[in-house]
């Protein structure tokens, strides 16, 4: 497990990927919309209504060629377009608005998720700066702490010192007894 430092950085990378995502499926799937709206012949009104490019009208024509059901017999196509009524006597309904609600509602909710990605994301980082130390606490404080610790960090290190000292008496404790005994075995074999 990393720091918070780490952690708190790794979230800010991913907020920023995911804010470079949203905007950027945003700016390719949204409709253009009129900037000015009390001057309609502006410049950045008629950027707005202008055509697409070729190839993004290609895009859409084979995303909307992929999207539609493909249909039986080339009569019943011709039925559709015209908007004569099916078998039922009801008339049928205009596919191409059925594709605008469609993709309207899928685009909605793309947004919806997006922004509560967004927001899980930017809980999750004040989450993590709310637990950073020193929020909250006087540099004095701080300082005592740090001491504190210092002091503490010394106590644990010359007990780690004496364990050592302990272990290395003992081992050579050990060593004796091995030897004693490793004699005693050559003696009575003698």
């Amino acid at each position: 497990m990393s720091d918070r430092l780490t952690q708190l950085q790794i979230c800010l990378d991913q907020l920023i990927q995911q804010f470079n995502a949203a905007i950027n499926y945003i700016n390719t799937n949204s409709e253009p919309s009129l900037l000015d709206e009390d001057e309609p012949n502006s410049y950045s009104n008629m950027a707005a209504n202008a055509p697409l490019p070729q190839a993004q009208q290609q895009q859409q024509q084979q995303q909307q060629q992929q999207q539609s059901p493909p249909q039986q017999g080339g009569e019943g196509q011709s039925n559709n377009s015209r908007g004569s009524k099916n078998a039922g006597g009801s008339p049928t309904t205009n596919q191409p608005q059925e594709k605008d609600d469609n993709e309207s509602n899928n685009f909605d909710n793309t947004i919806n998720e997006l922004s509560t990605d967004l927001i899980l994301k930017s809980r999750q980082i004040n989450m993590l700066i709310d637990s950073l130390p020193g929020i909250g606490v006087s540099p004095e404080n701080q300082l005592d702490m740090i001491y504190e610790l210092s002091d503490n960090l010394k106590d644990i290190e010359q007990e780690r010192i004496q364990k050592i000292k302990e272990k290395d008496e003992l081992l050579k404790v050990l060593e004796n007894m091995i030897q004693e005994v490793a004699t005693g075995i050559s003696e009575t074999r003698m």
